[in-house]
């Protein structure tokens, strides 16, 4: 009876045996590297940014790459992690690409022969690292120039400015000065270059006394300036000429320091040297507690057109600017000065278009 009973069982299992002899075993994972990173949160504007890691059996994926894009667009680029002389790796995202407001990547491999298609090691195209880029104090200062003139980035200005000095002898003692310009817009460090054409004309006393008479003095010239922002409220000029005069070749350079913004209240001294005109000196106080104009008032010492004797003319001037549309400003100015006599009155007007 207990080998009746035996006989079957003997027999299910010897036709189990073939069966799970035949079965294949199941294929062993192709390898993979291991990857660990500390991920990159934020950095500075126009930076490089390294992305560090440890890797462990790193030629099982030769082709280990960060992808990355600019927040906002919608292709991946890739950098490859590259072995650093201290044992890690690293991969480098160029500077150029570091802009406000951010970057976006993750960390993906390919194996070898065989191996599917890509492995992810941190984060992933569904799910990627943000890194956000905070814009730096000049890309913030000219995010607020530009909102301020609407975009507004060249200026074209005509000045015409005069003061008649008079003197005690009856004698001319005058000039009249005007100048075209054109100006261009960085909104940066770098805040302005521009040029320009200028003419003097104007007659000073030959010398002293009744009988003397009075010379004509001109001139006609180019200039060159740029404005540099070293501060968000700090602003150098300087400025160098080239033309002729009566007297033959003219050089020119000026130059100018401005507390405070030049478009809202600041102090500005500055002065300007032109070889046989002589040199101008003055200090300026800006205020803008009239919107929309913008007044000003200054102390000017200038030899202009050349003076010959009693080389210290001297004058004070109040200018007004209005804005008659966003793009389209005026201005007006009246000085009041003398050089040897009585005071007498000048003036000027002006227009700037910016486009």
């Amino acid at each position: 009876m207990k080998i009746a009973m035996r006989a079957p069982l003997v027999a299910l299992v010897l036709a189990a045996a073939p069966a799970a002899a035949l079965a294949a075993p199941a294929p062993a994972p192709p390898p993979r590297a291991t990857v660990l990173h500390v991920p990159v949160s934020a950095t500075a504007p126009h930076a490089a940014v390294s992305l560090v890691a440890v890797i462990d059996a790193a030629a099982a994926e030769p082709d280990l790459v960060a992808r990355f894009r600019r927040i906002g667009a919608a292709a991946w680029r890739d950098v490859p992690f590259e072995r650093s002389s201290a044992g890690g790796w690293y991969a480098i995202i160029p500077a150029a690409d570091v802009v406000p407001p951010g970057l976006e990547y993750y960390i993906a491999g390919r194996g070898g022969a065989g191996a599917p298609a890509e492995a992810l090691h941190f984060a992933s195209a569904e799910h990627p690292q943000p890194i956000r880029v905070d814009p730096g104090l000049y890309d913030r200062l000219e995010a607020l120039d530009r909102a301020r003139t609407g975009g507004r980035r060249e200026v074209v200005a005509l000045d015409v400015d005069g003061h008649d000095f008079g003197n005690r002898y009856r004698l001319g003692d005058r000039f009249l000065r005007a100048e075209l310009r054109w100006t261009h817009h960085a909104f940066r460090q770098l805040h302005a270059v521009g040029f320009g054409f200028g003419a003097i004309d104007g007659e000073t006393p030959a010398a002293a006394g009744a009988e003397a008479q009075s010379a004509r003095h001109a001139a006609r010239y180019g200039f060159a300036e740029l404005r540099v922002r070293p501060h968000p409220s700090l602003f150098l000029d300087a400025r160098a000429t080239l033309g002729v005069s009566d007297d033959g070749f003219l050089r020119g350079i000026g130059g100018a320091i401005t507390f405070g913004k030049p478009w809202r209240s600041n102090v500005a001294v500055g002065g300007e040297m032109l070889d046989s005109l002589g040199p101008t000196a003055f200090v300026r106080l800006q205020w803008d507690t009239a919107a929309p104009l913008l007044m000003g008032a200054s102390i000017v010492r200038t030899d202009l057109p050349g003076a010959v004797i009693a080389a210290d003319g001297l004058y004070v001037r109040y200018d007004v600017a209005y804005p008659v549309v966003p793009a389209f400003t005026v201005r007006a100015s009246v000085s009041y000065g003398a050089r040897d006599g009585a005071a007498r009155f000048g003036g000027g007007i002006g227009t700037q278009l910016a486009f």
